[in-house]
């Protein structure tokens, strides 16, 4: 294990980074794919409750849902420490797990407003996402789990970085509740996984940390940037794919 924390830390940390965030996409998306379209959910409970059907379905909000892809990335660009990245890789990893395991032996189902010919473009966006993720992988809410968890990952040493943060990720649970993808059981099991990872992981290195100054934890704040711009070029990209 030392040796391979020495050939980490000899590594440029934003590339170190994005080989640690690739290695944990190889293992969370096959495996959710995978999941999704050959669980059956035919016979499967489903978890809505009264004030479920009392949420408004809000198309506008996927556009909020999908920032669940740029918020993911905050630790990429924010982390220095390897110490600090690993036990963020390792919560992730224990949310991946624990989800799927759960996606796959208790499937739940959802009933998705029909979208036949989307009226503008975020019921556009809306319909898209629907053809792409299956209503299957539900409890807990892995948007959820993992938005949360990233909006907790640098909120300790950096309030500039990680309240914002932590604010869209809550804003991305909503909208999973808006757009019509989860139901609020999910988005609570979805916040108690992240708490318990954070706990888990994440406490355990900051009671280690001791003395550590924040520039030796962190990169510099403004590396963050990399995050909102991206999110803001993914839903102009989407509106061109759109618009062609």
């Amino acid at each position: 294990m030392q040796k391979f924390m020495n050939q980490l830390n000899q590594l440029a940390p934003i590339i170190r980074n994005a080989i640690m965030t690739a290695i944990l996409f190889l293992i969370a998306l096959p495996g959710y794919m995978v999941i999704s379209y050959v669980v059956d959910t035919t016979n499967s409970p489903s978890l809505a409750i009264s004030l479920d059907e009392k949420i408004p379905f809000l198309p506008w909000t996927i556009a909020i849902y999908d920032w669940i892809y740029i918020i993911i990335f905050l630790p990429l660009f924010t982390v220095r420490d390897v110490k600090l990245f690993l036990a963020i890789s390792k919560g992730f990893a224990f949310i991946i797990f624990i989800s799927l395991t759960f996606f796959l032996f208790f499937p739940v189902k959802i009933e998705r407003p029909e979208i036949l010919a989307p009226k503008d473009f975020f019921e556009w966006w809306v319909y898209l996402n629907y053809k792409i993720d299956k209503p299957t992988a539900l409890f807990p809410s892995m948007h959820v789990s993992n938005a949360i968890f990233s909006g907790l990952a640098v909120l300790y040493w950096s309030k500039k970085i990680g309240v914002p943060a932590f604010i869209l990720s809550i804003l991305i649970s909503i909208s999973t509740l808006t757009v019509k993808q989860h139901f609020i059981a999910d988005v609570l099991a979805g916040i108690f996984l992240a708490s318990l990872s954070y706990y888990l992981f994440l406490v355990p290195y900051i009671r280690n940390a001791g003395q550590m100054e924040r520039k030796e934890i962190l990169l510099h704040e403004q590396l963050s940037a990399f995050v909102p711009i991206a999110g803001i070029l993914g839903t102009v990209f989407m509106w061109l794919i759109y618009s062609m």
